[in-house]
């Protein structure tokens, strides 16, 4: 009887396992679907946050290498303005040195013009001083007497020996600027050439008029 009721609940069983068996592998499906769904969308997410990841990395990359690139160009034009400016100083240095050194230039040759110029005044002024005191010392006073100081002043004049004596030497010298016979001897003859010379009345006297003709001349020739 027990083994008729055992028998008889076989295919039941059997039925049973198998629904629950299929309900197994159906559940195992679904659970391997939503397995493999999941780690699709998990795999989708993460290559989208990877890809978000790279871009955000390729920004990041890009911003950087903008930023040393703007760096780089800084540090060049500060490069370049530093090595103008240095340029510019070494020039500005060396207009001054120029600068200075032809102003020495200008002021050595200032002070040597000014040195030649005050020698050169120093010197005409004792030539001048000299010539006054030349001129004082030989202008004659118009008397009308030849005395010592006349014959000084017709040799000086005359370019003859000064010493005060009217010799042969002077008396040809006088013959020879008036236009008479250079003997020597002074005669009437001498006189009138003399008078003639100095446009004074010819009488061959040597006299005051005469005398301060010649005078006079001879200041003139001073």
């Amino acid at each position: 009887m027990r083994r008729q009721k055992e028998v008889k609940y076989m295919p039941l069983f059997g039925k049973k396992a198998q629904e629950a068996k299929e309900k197994l592998a159906k559940e195992a499906a679904e659970a391997k679907a939503a397995t493999e769904a999941k780690a699709a969308e998990i795999k989708a997410e993460a290559k989208a946050q990877s890809a978000m990841a790279e871009a955000k990395a390729a920004e990041i990359k890009a911003k950087a290498e903008a930023k040393i690139a703007e760096a780089k160009a800084k540090a060049e034009a500060e490069a370049k303005i530093a090595a103008e400016a240095k340029e510019a100083e070494e020039a500005a240095a060396k207009a001054k040195a120029a600068a200075e050194a032809k102003a020495k230039e200008v002021q050595a040759a200032a002070e040597k013009k000014a040195a030649e110029a005050k020698a050169a005044a120093e010197k005409k002024a004792k030539e001048a001083k000299a010539k006054v005191e030349e001129k004082t010392k030989y202008t004659l006073a118009v008397d009308g007497e030849w005395g010592k100081l006349t014959t000084i002043t017709t040799q000086h004049v005359l370019g003859v020996e000064e010493d005060g004596i009217l010799g042969p030497v002077t008396t040809k010298a006088i013959q020879k600027k008036v236009g008479a016979d250079p003997d020597g001897d002074w005669g009437p003859a001498t006189t009138k050439a003399m008078q003639k010379f100095l446009g004074v009345m010819i009488d061959g006297i040597k006299g005051p008029e005469t005398v301060k003709a010649w005078q006079t001349w001879c200041n003139k020739q001073l």
